[in-house]
């Protein structure tokens, strides 16, 4: 007989999501951790494009992505040729659909793999011998993109595009979850604020969307911590039903 797994997800997913996890056999729970709140005032942004002499993107999240899109939005134009990194295909992918074609990522889709991308593209490209970073970041940001590229000595402007807050989860049912997906350290921080762990036991599984997280979480728990493949949602999920299907099957023998 075909049994559910019950999961709960720190972020809201799409409805084609949702449907996904649903044919993977995962009852879905939401319980968003995090708030963003994108800048609207978009002169010093404006400012820091100008005046560095040779200017490159930087992005680690999708919302910096979506802060450049409103920022372009309201028409203000990106230096022609810019060259763009993100961190990982996810990423990528958004800043094309916005007219960015041209987009490296890392190996290692995580802040020190695009760091070391970054190095290595400004170590052996003359034209970038000079070039200034721009980060596009959240006020909450990680600080392994800055400490590589310092080390370095290679010059890193933190863009601060959107403001991160977290929520105050209502966690109530938190013991009925056969595994919890969190997707940055800062919806651990916001499930821990909230009392989650508290209430979790060691028969739960704990799952990360990446690296950073997984150390996070793994500190804050005490347990053992599932990384995602990749850092993408239905990789994930994919991910999450298998682990909790080898469980129920190693439960029942």
């Amino acid at each position: 007989m075909f049994t559910f797994s019950n999961i709960l997800i720190t972020r809201e997913l799409s409805a084609g999501q949702l449907a996904f996890a649903k044919d993977l056999g995962l009852n879905v729970k939401m319980k968003p951790a995090i708030s963003i709140e994108f800048r609207n005032d978009w002169l010093a942004v404006q400012t820091a494009i100008e005046r560095a002499k040779r200017p490159v993107l930087a992005f680690t999240s999708q919302n910096g992505v979506k802060a450049l899109e409103q920022f372009m939005g309201a028409g203000i134009e990106m230096p022609e040729g810019v060259p763009v990194y993100a961190v990982g295909t996810k990423t990528k992918k958004a800043l094309q659909q916005i007219g960015f074609s041209d987009v490296k990522i890392p190996q290692n889709q995580n802040g020190v793999g695009l760091a070391h991308l970054i190095i290595d593209d400004m170590l052996n490209t003359p034209d970038l011998k000079h070039a200034e970073i721009l980060h596009f970041c959240g006020d909450k940001r990680r600080d392994e993109l800055r400490h590589y590229l310092s080390e370095s000595d290679i010059t890193i402007k933190d863009i601060v595009v959107y403001k991160t807050t977290l929520n105050q989860m209502n966690l109530p049912e938190i013991e009925t979850f056969d595994g919890l997906l969190f997707y940055s350290p800062s919806s651990v921080q916001a499930f821990r604020q909230s009392g989650g762990f508290r209430h979790t036991s060691e028969q739960q599984e704990l799952f990360a969307i990446g690296p950073t997280t997984a150390k996070d979480l793994s500190i804050e728990s005490g347990q053992h911590v599932h990384i995602s493949p990749q850092p993408d949602t239905e990789v994930f999920l994919t991910f999450v039903a298998r682990v909790l299907g080898e469980a129920k099957l190693k439960g029942e023998m």
